[in-house]
C-alpha cells in the first residue's frame, strides 16, 4: 500500500478516535505513518544511499520485492515485545504507539489479500496469457504504467505503479501499439509475469 493511502486511512481513523483519545490522537497517527521508516533504513543500508528519491522509486514499483528485513518494525516479534513492555510498564503512550503500528500492519494485510485475489482473478480471466504483452505464464504480474501529472497524460519514466483499485478500474491512453488491443485507443491495466 502506498504511503499516501496509509496517511489518508490513518487520518480518518484518528478523526474517528478523536472523541476518546482527545489530545493524544497524534500518537497512534504518527506511529501508523512512521512505521514505514524501516523500509527506508533497509534501502539505505542495502543500497548504500541516503537518497529518499531512490528509496521511493524502489518501493514504488508495481510489485517491489517483499523482504522481511525491509519490514523490521512490521514483524510480530517486535510488536509482541512492544506489547509486553507496554503492559509491564503500564504505559499509555506505548499502548497508543502499538495501536498505530497494529493499524498500519492490518492495512498492509488487507491490501496484500486484495492484491492476491485481484491477481488470481485476472489471471483466471486471461487464461494464463497476458493481454498486454502476450506472454504465457502461470502467475501474472501487474505491468508498471507511468502516468504524468495530469490523469491520462503519458510521461515515460515518470509517475508510479498503479495500485489495486487503479489496476481494476483505470483506462489510460494507449502509449504504443503493443498488445492485442491495437488501435482501440484505451487499455486497461493488466497483469503479466
Amino acid at each position: 500500500m502506498r504511503v499516501q493511502e496509509h496517511v489518508k486511512l490513518s487520518t480518518a481513523a484518528a478523526f474517528a478516535a478523536l472523541p476518546w483519545l482527545k489530545k493524544d490522537v497524534w500518537i497512534p497517527l504518527a506511529a501508523s505513518v512512521l512505521i514505514d521508516v524501516d523500509h527506508y533504513l533497509w534501502h539505505a543500508v542495502t543500497h548504500r544511499t541516503l537518497s529518499l528519491r531512490a528509496a521511493i522509486k524502489y518501493f514504488g514499483q508495481a510489485d517491489p520485492p517483499q523482504r522481511q528485513a525491509a519490514r523490521l518494525l512490521h514483524q510480530p516479534i517486535v510488536l509482541g515485545t512492544l506489547l509486553f513492555i507496554a503492559i509491564r510498564t503500564r504505559s499509555r503512550v506505548l499502548l497508543l504507539i502499538l495501536a498505530g503500528l497494529l493499524f498500519h500492519v492490518s492495512l498492509d494485510v488487507v491490501h496484500a489479500t486484495q492484491m492476491k485475489a485481484l491477481k488470481r482473478s485476472l489471471s483466471d480471466q486471461a487464461n494464463g496469457i497476458c493481454p498486454e504483452c502476450g506472454q504465457e505464464c502461470e502467475a501474472l504480474q501487474l505491468h508498471t504504467v507511468h502516468v504524468g501529472r495530469h490523469q491520462g497524460d503519458p510521461a515515460p519514466g515518470r509517475g508510479s505503479a498503479l495500485g489495486y483499485r487503479e489496476a481494476r478500474d483505470a483506462a489510460l491512453p494507449l502509449g504504443g501499439s503493443r498488445g492485442r488491443r491495437r488501435g482501440k485507443g484505451l487499455r486497461r491495466q493488466r497483469l503479466r509475469r
